[in-house]
């Protein structure tokens, strides 16, 4: 039966401007949120995949991502109505978990990716720096047996360190090293005296998490 003239045929419904901004204000919250869980989950996700464990790194982002909206729920925070607006909030995870991801592995928050190993030597007492020569470590000939220390700079744990001389490319005699132990950061060895003009090279083996690094450093005898 057809309306009246006099009915309109389509109502405008009422607009109600408490809702629009009580609306508003839950997805300004969710959004803020959603920001703030993706700076949580990048950071963790870059320290994980320092420490080694870049497969629970991938992981963890992938079931934050894909369970986002149950975190909401378990947080109790309304989700926006809108497709739209969903795929926005999304996208802002996305991006900023990408971001400070990106910033976990590098400075000022990881200072190197892979250790760096400084060599000391002890003099009456006193740690100095070996001097190098063409990227070799040069240590005066004399007493039979150097007291040396290798500083190690990593941001991550060291669950294991070992050094291992080679001469002239071949395992050496295992009393070519005395005693070796790791202590704050710092590899203490004892190195027996080869003679003048003779070289060594130290391949000290370092372990951390699921990470393994060599690192050769070559003694000079001058």
């Amino acid at each position: 039966m057809p309306k009246p003239k006099n009915e309109p045929l389509f109502e405008e419904p009422e607009f109600s401007e408490e809702q629009f901004l009580r609306y508003e204000k839950d997805r300004a919250k969710s959004t803020i949120v959603a920001f703030l869980l993706a700076i949580g989950s990048g950071l963790l996700e870059g320290f994980l995949q320092v420490e080694g464990y870049y497969y629970i790194s991938i992981l963890l982002f992938i079931l934050m991502f894909a369970g986002l909206f149950k975190i909401f729920g378990l947080l109790r925070i309304k989700l926006p109505v809108k497709g739209s607006h969903k795929f926005y909030m999304l996208m802002i995870f996305l991006l900023a978990s990408i971001l400070f991801w990106s910033i976990a592995l590098n400075p000022p928050i990881s200072i190197n990716t892979s250790p760096e190993l400084t060599l000391q030597a002890s003099h009456n007492g006193v740690w100095a720096t070996v001097n190098q020569t063409n990227g070799e470590y040069v240590l005066s000939v004399g007493p039979a047996n150097y007291s040396l220390r290798d500083l190690v700079s990593f941001n991550g744990n060291v669950s294991y360190v070992k050094t291992t001389a080679y001469v002239a490319g071949s395992l050496s005699p295992n009393t070519l090293i005395g005693s070796q132990h790791y202590k704050n950061s710092a590899i203490y060895l004892n190195l027996k005296d080869l003679g003048s003009s003779a070289s060594a090279k130290l391949v000290t083996e370092l372990h951390s998490g699921s990470r393994y690094f060599n690192i050769t450093q070559t003694v000079y005898f001058s």
